[in-house]
């Protein structure tokens, strides 16, 4: 993890992790503070130049109200040793995990000295297997004679932020960055094979050694880290990433790949090699490594499901900020990114650093549910509010990112999710998932590309685990560990509240029949929406706003209140029109007296959404407009619609 961050506090600390485990947390020395505080002193004068982020402007960020679950963190309480790692890599087999990789401190220091900000000491050299179920742990040194590797062969694997997937039961790394014993600090060239079932028994059971079940070859193709690898229908992605050689020290970059290396791994479980490889374009825009890539599903022209990748956000700019529009990664290996420049494209406001995250597909929605959990943003949220933070703070603020079926992207906050854990000696809230992994459980229902059936859950399931990373107890300047805390992530289907017709969804079938409701002065507590005592007009408000995210005026339910609503309405032919209670929300009745007229053009610029965006729970309500601009404004859409009958 190569981070322009700095942590300094004076004195040892603990972390109290689950059941009564204590963990040190790392101190970092006072002359690194000195230098940052004065770099620090710099940004400001300047306006944080250097920290010129890819766009300007961040989408907006809304809460979880419409979001069909709801996702907790439960700590996982396991009394046998566990391993304290982050920016590792890992398999499953049988029910049990394979951990291995990694670094076994906190965030690396920032001195001028390599071997201080990453001590050989720290690489992990172990490979672990965890038995969750049975809460039993192994571990063995891959420098353990009976290894049976070469010095070259466990430097190369003893790496932080390699690369790597699972296929079957082979799990594959590349790249990664670390210390060649009697050498210097390199990102290593090598691919890796390895036998998951059969590293796993050496592990446990001692049988054959661990030379057998591992493979390697050698290319520059694979001189990556802190990139992605992911498989797509049987061709492998290189996404991003960089290429650092030698120490890293203060303010250190490599060079960046810039670009998806596409490549088809050929193994019969002896020879390992690599054929049609191609070198994607290499852009500015992605210069970035740390970030988050995950698989999705569209349906193509075919009306068949086809795997995508995204990669999302990332650092760093040319400035020192963080990437925001999303790069999509098709099979082949070519990209597609929107303009940064169009108001309408999709810029990451959260969770922009790597963390645990999994991709849910609703096949019902042709909905992609891109869950990203804690660690590091620029955007954090503080009772109820976004608070911006360019020196991108560590933070327990997690996230769902919508991909609907027409490829458009929203960002939905989730509630506070980890678990309030703290410091002991400073009482300190701890700062999870920055470098952590998710594992996710063997009975949950997936695609082929490991995209979890979300139509397929069941109400309430265990999705899987979130294992290892940096925690850290401020958000910055603070101590850090490697974790060793457990994290059960725990799936519940929402019964939907204000869904009054029952059909497990909260549309505008049920904004008219909350309507009608409103305009027979039913006072059912059902219909009282925003629990006044009283059901009226404010409770219409209330449903689009706080239920369904929008504003008044949204007749279409994009998420909107526009031109395109306006023309929706008029061309439904009922304003002022001679029937009674003829007119229902998708056709202009937005007052809930079944008609559509004037009054209801009064409700809607009053409520000030009209081409103001997305709505966000955690931005503040754009004012009103004036009467006289309300006339104004619906006098020039009049004119506009009969000028064209």
């Amino acid at each position: 993890m190569l981070l322009l961050e700095c942590q300094c506090d004076f004195g040892a600390s603990k972390l109290l992790l689950g059941k009564a485990r204590e963990t040190k947390l790392r101190v970092v020395s006072h002359w690194c503070c000195s230098i940052c505080f004065a770099v620090l002193l710099w940004a400001n004068s300047t306006a944080f130049t250097w920290a010129q982020h890819q766009t300007l402007q961040f989408s907006p960020v809304l809460n979880d109200g419409v979001l069909p679950y709801e996702l907790q963190l439960v700590p996982l309480d396991i009394e046998a040793e566990l391993p304290t790692l982050h920016s590792f890599a890992h398999a499953q087999w049988d029910g049990k995990w394979l951990l291995l990789s990694g670094r076994t401190n906190g965030l690396h220091d920032f001195t001028q000295n390599g071997f201080v900000n990453f001590p050989p000491a720290h690489q992990n050299r172990d490979v672990w297997v965890v038995d969750p179920n049975l809460g039993q742990t192994w571990r063995r040194s891959l420098q353990d004679v009976a290894a049976g590797l070469s010095v070259e062969q466990v430097d190369s694997i003893a790496v932080t932020n390699n690369q790597f997937y699972q296929s079957g039961a082979r799990l594959y790394l590349s790249g990664g960055y670390g210390f060649r014993t009697d050498d210097e600090f390199t990102t290593f060239d090598a691919l890796t094979a390895i036998d998951v079932p059969g590293l796993m028994d050496w592990v446990i059971n001692g049988n054959d050694v661990a030379a057998n079940h591992i493979r390697q070859v050698h290319d520059p193709l694979f001189t990556v880290t802190g990139g992605a690898m992911l498989e797509l229908d049987g061709r492998t992605q290189l996404v991003f990433g960089q290429d650092f050689q030698g120490d890293y020290t203060q303010f250190g970059n490599g060079v960046y790949t810039n670009q998806v290396r596409s490549f088809t791994i050929v193994d019969d479980g002896q020879a390992l090699s690599v054929t049609d490889v191609t070198w994607g374009e290499q852009r500015d825009e992605y210069r970035r490594r740390d970030l988050n890539v995950l698989p999705f599903v569209a349906t193509n022209d075919d009306g068949e499901l086809e795997s995508s990748l995204v990669a999302l956000s990332g650092v760093f700019t040319e400035a020192g900020g963080v990437w925001t529009v999303p790069v999509e990664i098709d099979a082949d290996g070519s990209t597609w990114m929107e303009d940064p420049d169009s108001p309408f494209s999709f810029r990451q406001p959260m969770n922009n650093y790597h963390s645990a995250k999994f991709s849910m597909f609703s096949e019902s929605t042709g909905e992609n549910h891109l869950v990203l959990w804690g660690g590091i943003g620029l955007f954090t949220t503080e009772d109820g509010q976004l608070v911006r933070d360019d020196l991108m703070p560590f933070g327990n603020d997690s996230s769902v990112i919508v991909r609907d079926a027409d490829g458009d992207y929203v960002q939905h906050v989730l509630p506070p999710s980890f678990p309030e854990m703290v410091d002991v000696n400073s009482g300190r809230i701890l700062r999870f998932g920055a470098n952590a992994e998710f594992l996710v459980s063997p009975a949950i229902p997936t695609l082929g590309n490991g995209v979890i059936r979300m139509d397929d859950l069941p109400a309430e399931i265990t999705l899987g685990h979130i294992v290892g990373g940096i925690v850290t107890d401020l958000p910055h300047q603070g101590n850090s560990a490697a974790s060793e805390q457990i994290f059960e992530v725990t799936f519940r289907r929402k019964s939907p509240w204000a869904d009054f017709n029952t059909d497990g969804l909260v549309n505008a079938l049920d904004i008219n029949l909350l309507s009608t409701a409103i305009d027979g002065n039913n006072p059912a507590d059902e219909w009282d929406i925003d629990r006044s005592g009283q059901v009226n007009a404010d409770d219409l408000a209330a449903f689009a706003n706080n239920v369904l995210g929008t504003w008044l005026g949204d007749a279409n339910l994009d998420g909107q209140f526009g031109t395109s609503d306006l023309v929706q309405v008029f061309q439904a032919g009922e304003y002022e029109d001679l029937l009674r209670d003829n007119s229902t929300w998708e056709t202009g009745d937005w007052n809930a007296d079944r008609e559509f007229n004037s009054a209801d053009f009064v409700a809607v610029f009053q409520a000030g959404g009209f081409e103001q965006g997305l709505r966000t729970s955690v931005e503040s309500v754009p004012e009103a407009l004036p009467p006289a601009l309300v006339w104004i404004c619906v006098g020039l859409i009049l004119y506009k619609c009969r000028s064209r009958e």
